[in-house]
């Protein structure tokens, strides 16, 4: 009866509704309910090599070498896909934080990942890895399970397509030289993540107009 009726709050989020018993559910009860099924009903955002699909309310602002800007509930997140990590099959064992606000490991259909969340002042650094991709975001304590729903909607979204990784990554298209960002290892409130993007940011995150997508002609 629990599981029916967060799913039933999750068909609400995703079509845009109003929903409320999202924040009376726990982290972990959220988590294992999205990440064992397969959400494929969303709009599509395509790169090389990997796609995803955004949730209601989530708007995608730009994206860059694998790196995305998302906003949703006027809150800018950071999404980064590793898409060599997942072309090389790395495998990785996150240890649970008891010093943390939260920590969840994450072991779900041959996927693995994490959840850390960290309090920074009066605020929240939540980590959520899975599937070879991050977001990274700072949140207040009333948004954090709302935020976490939408998070493990994309996550659990992320398809690689291997014959284009194989053109990419096998012939050495990529350059290598570039920074990688390690999303195996959380970063516990400083987010080199975001101080990357944040460092090289040329001013156009700083748009207060979220609806609007600079990426149109990559959305299905």
């Amino acid at each position: 009866m629990k599981k029916l009726l967060l799913i039933s709050c999750m068909i609400l989020l995703l079509s845009g509704c109003s929903f409320v018993y999202v924040n009376e559910q726990s982290i972990d009860e959220i988590v294992n309910s999205i990440l064992v099924d397969n959400h494929s009903n969303l709009k599509s955002a395509s790169f090389d090599g990997y796609s995803y699909f955004l949730p209601q309310g989530v708007n995608l602002h730009t994206n860059d070498s694998g790196n995305s800007i998302l906003y949703y509930n006027h809150q800018k997140m950071y999404l980064y896909v590793d898409i060599v990590s997942y072309y090389h099959h790395v495998d990785s064992n996150y240890q649970e934080n008891s010093d943390s606000y939260y920590s969840l490991a994450i072991n779900k259909n041959g996927n693995k990942g994490y959840i850390e969340i960290t309090q920074i002042s009066d605020r929240y650094f939540v980590e959520f890895m899975y599937h070879y991709s991050k977001i990274e975001a700072y949140v207040n304590k009333t948004d954090l399970n709302k935020t976490i729903t939408v998070m493990a909607y994309i996550l659990n979204s992320i398809q690689f397509h291997d014959s284009v990784l194989e053109s990419l990554i096998g012939n050495n298209l990529l350059n290598y030289s570039e920074e990688q960002f390690n999303i195996f290892k959380p970063n516990s409130g400083n987010s080199d993540f975001l101080d990357y993007i944040e460092q090289y940011d040329d001013g156009r995150t700083g748009s207060k107009n979220e609806d609007i997508f600079e990426l149109e002609d990559n959305l299905e």
